[in-house]
């Protein structure tokens, strides 16, 4: 043994040089730090801060368009109920129709004097509305205040659905001498502006044409082969067994695209049946007649308009 190896055991070299890998350590520690490009830093915050701008101002757009059913979003209740404010006193047939709709309809009914009161606040608070007042008697039972007539306008022209029957709303609520009605305001263009898709027209005897109802016998023909409203249905009743319907309708002048027409039975003059006006958002209906007569034409309605 000599003094080079005094006291040193087998493996022992490893001790004198330090532990196993110390070397590999030290090269490591001795490679220069990996250096990031600022560019590339500053390029990823901006893509994350234009997605988040996207997103924040998309989001009440898409919100929007499922409310309106224009998209449907899993889980923001896009096929549940819509929630139908009615406007006015619809027939029983037609309200025992809506009460079998459960599944697809939840309504209100609230006469229109109700909603003079801060009117854009509440029809917010519905996906459509049914301005149904054909059953009233007197002209004031016909009738809205301007205040409510613009809500509507302004509804329908912001995305919200409307369906209005027959001589609904041809009157202007707040007139004088006892009749609650403007007596200088008829039809639907001076309370509602261009949102109906039918007008009040000039009759015989210079009679207006949505103030005189007419009773007819006949039968509903669509006139739209695209119409969702009238999908699957050429005639109403479709069954000759079932013979033709008897109805009350209104020579008003149509100004929009014509889904169904009635057929009269026993004349030579036909009338506007079901009437849509084309809107950017929005949509308009015009029965002119009780949509309660022809009920798959009112579900498919309904349908359309969810």
């Amino acid at each position: 043994m000599n003094d080079e190896t005094a006291g040193v055991f087998p493996g022992d070299e490893d001790i004198a040089t330090g532990y196993p890998g110390d070397e590999i350590m030290s090269d490591e520690k001795a490679k220069p730090p990996m250096k990031i490009d600022k560019r590339i830093v500053i390029a990823i915050i901006v893509v994350i801060g234009i997605a988040g701008i996207i997103i924040l101002f998309s989001a009440p757009l898409i919100l929007m368009l499922n409310k309106f059913g224009m998209v449907e979003i899993p889980g923001l209740g896009g096929s549940e109920q819509t929630q139908m404010l009615i406007i006015g006193s619809s027939s029983v047939d037609l309200l025992a129709d809506l009460d079998n709709q459960r599944d697809l309809i939840y309504y209100r009914v609230k006469d229109a004097a109700d909603l003079d009161v801060n009117p854009a606040e509440q029809l917010a608070e519905f996906d459509m509305i049914l301005l149904d007042q054909h059953m009233g008697i007197t002209p004031y039972d016909k009738s809205v205040s301007r205040a409510l007539g613009e809500a509507i306008e302004n509804y329908v022209m912001t995305g919200g659905k409307l369906v209005v029957v027959m001589d609904s709303g041809i009157y202007r609520s707040g007139g004088e001498f006892g009749t609650g009605i403007a007596n200088d305001v008829i039809g639907w263009k001076a309370t509602f502006g261009d949102i109906m898709p039918v007008e009040c027209d000039e009759g015989v005897q210079g009679t207006i044409t949505c103030t005189q109802p007419v009773f007819v016998t006949g039968k509903i023909e669509r006139l739209d082969a695209d119409s969702k409203i009238m999908e699957g249905i050429e005639t109403a009743p479709a069954d000759p067994r079932y013979g033709s319907l008897n109805m009350i309708t209104f020579d008003v002048k149509p100004v929009g695209n014509q889904i169904a027409y009635i057929n009269n039975a026993e004349g030579t003059k036909n009338y506007p049946g079901i009437v849509e006006k084309n809107l950017l958002i929005g949509k308009m209906i015009y029965f002119n007649y009780d949509p309660a007569i022809t009920p798959g034409i009112w579900q498919n309605t309904l349908e359309y308009l969810r």
